[in-house]
């Protein structure tokens, strides 16, 4: 659907939107995986943000500075609200007595597991904050500036906040090792 969407110029925009789709998906879509931990979910989330971003992008107008502040809070926002899907979703599942998880197939669990058993374990250690600010700064390679930004806290404090996250994780890590 993207891919549909990003061929044309938007009228009055800065920046043609395919080219913010793809200097910006990837990281959108690892800041995703990095808060929902779900690679599918993640897929499907970051299309929804970029469907998003092109339905306003003419009516925005972005300018090229604040198009990445802008399209992380737009994933920010989408994140939260499958958390809230998920969480109703679970919770009719419980009231009808099917509360159980749906699995991948053995060679994407056993896959992804290793690959990410180390960093996943140490991202559950953090509180949502910190994982948000850890998944904003190093998933979605924000500057400390844009993490702020997004947020609505100053730099400073972005920096400062990141750095006490990373530096938990750095100690999880550590003790895995």
């Amino acid at each position: 659907m993207i891919a549909a969407m990003t061929g044309r110029q938007l009228e009055g925009a800065a920046t043609p939107f395919d080219e913010v789709y793809r200097e910006h998906a990837d990281a959108v879509y690892r800041f995703c995986v990095s808060q929902l931990r779900d690679a599918e979910t993640a897929e499907d989330i970051t299309g929804d943000v970029f469907a998003a971003a092109f339905a306003a992008y003419e009516r925005v107008h972005p300018d090229d500075a604040g198009v990445r502040t802008w399209l992380f809070r737009i994933a920010r926002n989408a994140v939260i609200d499958q958390y809230r899907r998920e969480g109703r979703r679970r919770a009719l599942l419980a009231r009808v007595g099917r509360d159980r998880q749906f699995a991948d197939s053995v060679e994407e669990t056993v896959e992804r597991r290793s690959d990410l058993r180390s960093i996943r374990t140490a991202l559950e250690t953090l509180r949502d904050h910190d994982r948000l600010l850890v998944g904003l700064r190093i998933a979605g390679g924000l500057s400390f500036a844009e993490v702020g930004a997004v947020l609505g806290m100053r730099e400073s404090a972005a920096k400062a906040a990141t750095h006490r996250a990373l530096e938990r994780v750095r100690a999880t890590l550590r003790k895995q090792a």
